[in-house]
């Protein structure tokens, strides 16, 4: 990363799903156990496969997403890469929301709505091309940052 990138993050904040992790146990104990079993070289191909993406997935969830608050906005990455990027001069208000299991969590949307959420409490940052919802154990400090890039001061 280049000096002048690097001065431009001002907060970072990771929102991990954590605990969804340890959902993957349970359904890696069907793939793990055909692999003991007497089989072809299809069932060994297929468990294979399907304990490469569990892994995977276990992942993606134990990391999180990564929120950058910068000095023109904001990113959302994910294992280094990045998802989303919301400009300053975009972000019209923001607000913390309930969020229900029925909803998903996980990377959801649909048109110019997204969601990057593995909680029940998310900031709704309504922007001018759209909704975005961010997931956090601490929505509070997402508004806090998002204060800091959008110079809002004395939020109560």
């Amino acid at each position: 990363m280049s000096g002048g990138l690097q001065s431009d993050v001002l907060v970072e904040e990771t929102h991990s799903g954590g605990v969804w992790t340890l959902l993957m146990i349970p359904a890696m104990i069907g793939p793990v156990t055909a692999l003991w079993l007497p089989h072809n070289q299809f069932v060994l191909w297929a468990a294979l496969f399907a304990i490469t993406i569990g892994v995977a997935c276990a992942a993606v969830m134990w990391s999180g997403f990564q929120y950058r608050f910068l000095r023109h906005g904001v990113e959302i990455r994910m294992l280094r890469f990045r998802l989303r990027s919301i400009p300053k001069q975009s972000i019209v208000s923001y607000s913390i929301e309930p969020w229900s299991m029925v909803r998903g969590y996980g990377i959801r949307g649909v048109g110019s709505t997204r969601a990057y959420v593995w909680c029940n409490q998310v900031v709704h940052i309504h922007t001018s091309n759209g909704d975005i919802f961010l997931g956090h154990s601490d929505p509070e400090r997402i508004v806090r940052d998002l204060d800091i890039v959008t110079g809002v001061l004395g939020r109560g």
